[in-house]
């Protein structure tokens, strides 16, 4: 069930640059924001009902332990999609394929300076695949002055996306010990809320710019139910699989990413792009298999 969870995961997450230009003709980049917010909760709570789980006795208690790194998380993840959603409304719609391994990267940075883990050349060898791949998506083959007039800004929206989804991520492994996974998302997903709506607000821009069609609520629909119930998934899997076996099914998402870019938008996919996210996809095989010393230890 855990290699499943994360397939479906990997296929929902490949659908957000889908839902972006859905969605974008009627609404901004800050209230598409906050929709996949607002809905996201919305689903979380329908999954909380439908499973009849109650918030835990001690809840009230660990929010005061917690709440800094609640506050954290849920800043970190309105960073995150404020700046994805930006960049893919702007972009191609499988832009934010630069956003995991950047993630990736990041996480195991903070894995050995804050949690004093050991990196081996393997992973530094993956870690140089990861920037390169990068490097070369979003070159892409143009002229320097053409990089620098617009796509350079792209990268940048990506990469400080990919940045601030790792540190969500910390921060969720910060409050495991104290909350359940869906107590915890809730509560960051509802204050990131929140927060997403005072933007647009005070620009004037909650109202959509005309009505929506059928694709659009489907869409802000649809975004939703992958912000809820996607994290749902993937915190359900990791338990039931090897760990180093979770960013690579992760990973996966870039595949479909560019699949429905093309089928559904007609978007073109040039040799660079490909050869780079072949780097960074091999960058992340690299980072997380474990070494032979470390596998015949794990065996024992």
């Amino acid at each position: 069930m855990g290699y499943l969870y994360l397939m479906i995961v990997a296929l929902m997450f490949s659908f957000g640059g889908t839902c972006v230009k859905l969605i974008r003709p009627y609404f901004t980049p800050s209230m598409i924001t906050f929709m996949r917010f607002f809905v996201g909760v919305f689903w979380l709570l329908m999954l909380k009902a439908l499973r009849r789980r109650r918030f835990r006795p001690d809840f009230a208690a660990a929010f005061r332990r917690r709440w800094k790194w609640l506050a954290f998380g849920a800043a970190a993840k309105l960073l995150a999609y404020t700046t994805e959603n930006t960049a893919l409304s702007i972009g191609v719609s499988y832009g934010n394929i630069l956003t995991q391994p950047v993630q990736i990267v990041l996480l195991t940075g903070l894995g050995v300076a804050v949690l004093h883990e050991r990196m081996s050349a393997r992973k530094w060898t993956g870690v140089a695949l990861c920037v390169s791949g990068i490097l070369l998506i979003s070159w892409n083959g143009m002229p320097l002055e053409t990089l620098l007039a617009g796509n350079l800004t792209l990268t940048l929206l990506y990469v400080l996306s990919g940045i601030c989804a790792g540190l969500f991520v910390f921060a969720q492994k910060r409050v495991s010990k104290d909350f359940d996974i869906l107590d915890s998302n809730l509560v960051m997903f509802a204050a990131a809320a929140a927060l997403a709506f005072i933007l647009p607000a005070a620009r004037g821009e909650a109202l959509p710019s005309g009505l929506p069609d059928w694709r659009c609520v489907l869409a802000i629909l649809g975004f939703g139910l992958i912000t809820g119930i996607g994290f749902y998934f993937n915190a359900k899997a990791i338990p039931l699989v090897p760990f180093q076996m979770v960013p690579l099914l992760q990973s996966t998402m870039v595949f479909f990413s560019i699949a429905w870019g093309v089928v559904l938008f007609h978007e073109p996919v040039s040799a660079w792009i490909v050869s780079g996210t072949a780097l960074f996809v091999a960058g992340i095989v690299m980072m997380q298999r474990p070494g032979r010393g470390r596998a015949a230890k794990e065996e024992k």
